[in-house]
């Protein structure tokens, strides 16, 4: 089995579907889409009406598995926001997203990758 943390830069450099940093801010208000990434299809999260009216924000760190055609499989919250309702919402809109999968000899693989989603107040 491959240590995790050279696995996943391995699959963020082969798959250039992670921002550098590999951060994303959840939007209070709809705004313009942003540039996609070669291999990334992929919106942010929509902030919880509830969490962006109770003023919470916080950063949700994930890893998610890539399948080999590009959908995301698995997600694992590696340190919580500090509301579940914003770490909820972060999965949610990870698993509507699409990555050109890690290759590996040639052929498409499954990949570990790491994501953070910054919930900032306006």
């Amino acid at each position: 089995m491959m240590r995790l943390p050279l696995f996943c830069m391995t699959a963020l450099a082969l798959a250039g579907c992670v921002q550098s940093p590999a951060t994303r801010t959840a939007a209070a208000q709809p705004q313009p889409p942003q540039q996609q990434l070669p291999g990334q299809d992929c919106a942010p999260p929509v902030y919880p009406p509830a969490a962006l009216q109770a003023r919470m924000s916080g950063v949700s760190m994930m890893a998610f598995l890539v399948g080999s055609d590009g959908t995301v499989r698995e997600s694992r919250l590696l340190k919580s926001s500090g509301y579940a309702i914003l770490d909820q919402a972060a999965e949610a809109a990870l698993r509507l997203c699409r990555f050109k999968p890690a290759l590996k000899n040639g052929h498409t693989v499954a990949a570990w990758q790491p994501v953070q989603y910054a919930w900032s107040l306006p």
